[in-house]
Parts: structure tokens; C-alpha cells; sequence
């Protein structure tokens, strides 16, 4: 029994894309070592968004792929998930600052 299929099934796998480096997957499927490299090789930024994502049930592709509309509501709610994890931080929750918009 082979254990490379796993990776596939990751909720994170959806969250990067790129071809098998190992030599037990198919092409164009990642292994579990090539699934766990690449989300250790993510920014914390990153590895938050793709774990958020896969919340959702979305990968990244999914969401460039779709309309702007529902990209939109997408965004929107991973804002609202961010927000919501750093107001139920006990570590945090006196401090002042720590949601801002970098955008505006």
C-alpha cells in the first residue's frame, strides 16, 4: 500500500499548484511529501489564507476562476474570518491596532 496518494486528498493541496516531483505519483498529482513541502515553503500569510480556503471548500484556482462577483463574496467572508480570529485571541485581546487596512 502506497501512502503518495494521500497528499492529493489534502484539503491544502488545492492551495498551490504544481507537477509531482516524486516518482510514485501521476503526473500532474502531488505526493504527500510534495504536498507538505510546498505548504511548509508558504509565508504564515499564505499557509492562513490556504487553511481558510480550504475552510471553504475553495482552492486558489477555484477562486481566480471565478466572476468577480463571487470572488468578491470570497474575499469578503475571509476578511470577516480574519477579523474574527484575531477578536478571539485571548493573547490579544487587549491590544490595540492589529486588524488594519493596508489598502485603503
Amino acid at each position: 500500500m502506497s501512502i503518495s496518494s494521500v497528499g492529493s486528498s489534502s484539503p491544502y493541496a488545492g492551495a498551490y499548484s504544481g507537477l509531482s516531483a516524486s516518482p510514485n505519483a501521476p503526473l500532474g498529482e502531488t505526493s504527500a511529501r510534495d504536498d507538505f513541502m510546498k505548504f511548509q515553503a508558504m509565508t504564515p500569510a499564505q499557509k492562513m489564507r490556504a487553511m481558510m480556503l480550504a475552510k471553504l471548500g475553495v482552492t486558489e484556482e477555484q477562486l481566480k476562476a471565478m466572476d468577480p462577483e463571487d470572488r468578491k463574496k470570497i474575499e469578503d467572508k475571509l476578511k470577516e474570518m480574519i477579523k474574527q480570529q484575531v477578536q478571539n485571541d485571548p493573547e490579544k485581546k487587549d491590544q490595540k491596532g492589529l486588524v488594519a487596512n493596508i489598502f485603503a
